[in-house]
């Protein structure tokens, strides 16, 4: 589809752009450290009623990258060794690119695609996924960011002379709010709480066939190690 190629090109070119001069948020305590900040993360949590046998847990590694002073790219590619509920076994792989333009000091708006594929016995399932948001700059305890995002549904339904739409898109949509504190210079860690409406596989062939849909809600708590060069324990 269309919007899944035009959403694959604009992943590419969030992973791949290049730097060209450092953040500077006025509202806050100065940051002065090197631009590049690289993270090694970890979570776990519960997203049972998404399909998946408890608990849940992922591995990987991510970026932030101040570009300019009012625009931030992050990137971010996980690896999940949770099993899915139906076959009792499965992995999964995503990828994901962020853009966060800062109009205030205190206050971003973001634009994000990700790419995810999921393995298992019986069958193989993958799409795109864009998000728009908002980022909020926080100081309770600990200086941090409030991500809010709301994920945005695609993939085939039915089956057409051009898609055959073999296995049909869950249309998974819904809002995600993270957020996350700067525990120490080079530890962050935080909590992400979602909710999402998805639909269950139908018969693509035949529109008249309803499909069953559901709401579904995630927890779980993450941890990030950031390599050092870029700590920092004011506001980013």
């Amino acid at each position: 589809m269309r919007c899944n190629a035009v959403s694959k090109c604009l992943l590419v070119l969030l992973l791949c752009a290049a730097p060209v001069a450092a953040q500077d948020p006025q509202f806050f305590r100065g940051f002065t450290a090197s631009p590049l900040r690289l993270f090694l993360d970890t979570d776990i949590g519960v997203r049972a009623e998404l399909g998946f046998i408890p608990p849940s847990s992922d591995f990987g590694a991510s970026f932030e990258y101040p570009v300019w002073k009012k625009l931030e790219i992050q990137g971010a590619a996980s690896f999940s060794p949770d099993k899915k509920q139906i076959t009792h076994n499965g992995y999964s792989f995503g990828v994901s690119g962020t853009a966060i333009l800062w109009p205030y000091a205190s206050l971003g708006v973001l634009g994000e695609v990700g790419y995810g594929r999921l393995w298992t016995s019986q069958f193989t399932e993958g799409g795109t996924t864009p998000a728009a948001g908002v980022v909020l700059r926080t100081r309770y305890e600990y200086p941090g960011r409030l991500y809010i995002r709301y994920l945005f549904p695609t993939g085939c339904v039915w089956a057409t002379p051009s898609n055959p739409c073999t296995l049909q898109s869950k249309r998974i949509q819904g809002l995600t709010m993270r957020q996350e504190f700067q525990f120490r210079p080079h530890i962050r860690w935080g909590v992400e709480a979602g909710i999402y409406h998805f639909c269950d596989q139908s018969n693509p062939n035949d529109p008249a066939i309803p499909r069953t849909c559901h709401w579904a809600g995630t927890e779980l708590v993450f941890v990030r190690f950031q390599f050092p060069g870029a700590r920092s324990d004011g506001a980013y």
